[in-house]
């Protein structure tokens, strides 16, 4: 893989040279080039203080590395990459010091650097790690509160990571900070993942009741389900320190969890990067390629013809425009069609799911005696709706995804359409071979699509009080469960007008971004084209040596393109 992206920076390099005065695309070529000889893929370990995040990190990489049970760490965050034992301090002058890891408490603790008093910027620590040898840089992270509140800038370095892990407690769930945190991440796009630590501390009952707290709070504040990993960060890392990894009852999940971030690492992050990045350069070469033919065909073309041509072509892409604006208003159409159905769908099973849990409660109510009867009607209600819409939900979450993905499709060959129609408009202008080029394929775009289950309350708990008091037990027993149908019904109701509200949003929201992207890549066709025609009309009075270095120029481009689209895949 590093010789991959070794070999993907260096064309992407000569593609930037070779693109010369087309400035646009020697800019991006360069920043390609620039993003894949970095080859560092950082993933941000995210939460408050004394969460175990620095635990967390030394478990996953088996190392005692970073400094643990201290006090909390000043505004310095430290990077951890792949490399010999040791690190290096940088220094907010722009300074570096080389320090051995035993050191690191000096730079990066409260009580090693009070207030910051030696002025860290950050710290470099380096470990022969297997996790780490693709790239992967984890950065453990001071509190996030404090990143969130002073720094807008770092916040968003935070974020904009290739992965995230979010560090939470079991011990003290959810801080405003934390919910803060939960907020700014909703609308990220990388890969994150979610860990309740400290899962050791609790008992199975009460572990179990603060997952679902958290779980519903992440669903909340997120607008999505994520897995929570349930560990023991302490406990994992003194079994891994032995040569063993943490299983059941000793770390909690985290083989799983581990198991799970390092096939994120091998098959989502460093491959799915070095395909995109195949993907950049192959665009930046068939770009690269279609100026050197429009340019070579309108060599000869006298200064007003070659002006006429480019109005003529200007026209066909602004009637290719408008032929894909009508086209989003029937996808906009369409998607409307398929949230009303949707949600059309959502009142059906609210209406119809309560009857089919009446007997489950009716049975709750026969066998709990009355003084805990209230409490158990209660859980059997939150159960019976959690439940029933957690089918419900698998089965529309597919059927949305289905009728979405085939939308999508069909757009997408729309917009393909439109981009042959400009390319073969210019092919016939300037009388030049143009390939095709396909339009990217559709991505997979998992619908949002969840309900937010409160705790179901009552509205009439000081008549309740009085009722335990003056009615007999029967009439209390068929009273509650009078009341507990009524629940139900209506917490069926109001989670189905959450989620049809929900998922209209989600929709819209995918439609959006799909449609920027299509329009996108039909106007990068269009103005590759014209701005190859316009800088050949720049070209025209050029001298002839000036005309033969160009030339030189342009084979040398040409060769470029060539190794770029052989090396992407596309020759």
């Amino acid at each position: 893989m590093d010789t991959e992206l070794e070999q993907l920076a260096k064309a992407a390099g000569d593609l930037a040279a070779a693109a010369g005065d087309r400035q646009e695309l020697s800019t991006r070529a360069t920043g390609l080039a620039e993003r894949v000889a970095r080859g560092r893929f950082n993933v941000t370990v995210l939460g408050e203080f004394k969460r175990g995040k620095s635990t967390l990190v030394n478990a996953l990489l088996g190392l005692d590395l970073l400094p643990t049970g201290v006090l909390p760490l000043t505004a310095v965050a430290t990077e951890v990459a792949y490399g010999p034992l040791g690190a290096t301090v940088v220094h907010t002058d722009g300074t570096t010091e080389d320090i051995d890891l035993g050191q690191l408490a000096d730079y990066v603790t409260e009580a090693g650097n009070p207030g910051n008093e030696r002025q860290v910027s950050r710290v470099e620590a380096r470990a022969p790690a297997e996790l780490l040898r693709p790239g992967v840089v984890l950065v453990d992270t001071p509190g996030t509160g404090s990143v969130f509140r002073h720094d807008e800038a770092a916040a968003r370095a935070l974020l904009e990571a290739d992965g995230a892990i979010v560090v939470l407690s079991a011990d003290a769930p959810l801080s405003e900070a934390e919910r803060k945190l939960l907020a700014a991440l909703s609308e990220r796009r990388s890969p994150t993942f979610f860990v309740l630590n400290r899962a050791d501390h609790l008992s199975q009952a009460e572990l179990d009741e603060v997952t679902r707290f958290v779980s519903n709070a992440l669903g909340a504040e997120l607008g999505r389900t994520e897995r929570l990993w349930r560990v023991s960060a302490r406990a994992a890392l003194g079994t891994r320190l032995v040569g063993q990894m943490a299983e059941e009852g000793q770390g909690g999940e985290f083989a799983a969890f581990s198991g799970a971030f390092d096939r994120f690492v091998k098959l989502d992050l460093v491959e799915a990067r070095v395909t995109t990045a195949r993907s950049e350069l192959a665009r930046l070469a068939h770009e690269l390629d279609d100026s050197l033919r429009i340019e070579a065909a309108t060599a000869q073309l006298d200064a007003v013809s070659l002006r006429e041509r480019v109005e003529r072509l200007r026209a066909a892409a602004a009637e290719q425009r408008q032929a894909f604006n009508d086209e989003c208003t029937l996808l906009q159409r369409d998607v409307d069609a398929l949230g009303g159905a949707i949600g059309q769908a959502l009142a059906d099973f609210a209406a119809n799911a309560p009857a089919k849990c009446e007997a489950r409660l009716v049975d709750v109510a026969r066998s709990t005696p009355v003084s805990r009867l209230e409490e158990e009607l209660r859980r059997a209600v939150e159960s019976s709706v959690r439940d029933s819409f957690e089918v419900f939900r698998q089965a529309e979450a597919e059927r949305a995804e289905g009728s979405w993905k085939k939308l999508a499709e069909r757009f997408r060959d729309r917009t393909q359409d439109r981009v042959n129609a400009v390319r073969a408009a210019a092919a016939d202008i300037f009388q030049v071979e143009l390939p095709r080029l396909a339009v990217p394929e559709v991505a997979e775009e998992r619908e949002r699509y969840f309900y937010l289950f409160l705790h179901v309350g009552s509205s009439t708990e000081n008549i309740d009080r009085v009722l335990r008091l003056l009615l007999p037990r029967s009439l209390r027993r068929q009273r509650l469960l009078h009341r507990a149908e009524s629940d139900l019904a209506r917490e069926f109701d109001k989670h189905a007008g959450r989620a049809r509200w929900d998922i209209s949003q989600r929709l819209d929201a995918v439609r959006r971004r799909f449609e920027t992207a299509m329009a996108a890549e039909l106007a990068a066709s269009a103005e590759t084209i014209l701005a190859a025609a316009s800088r050949a009309e720049q070209l025209h009075g050029v001298a002839e040596a000036g005309r033969q270095e160009q030339q030189r120029a342009s084979e040398a481009a040409s060769r470029a393109a060539e190794a770029a689209l052989a090396l992407a895949g596309q020759r």
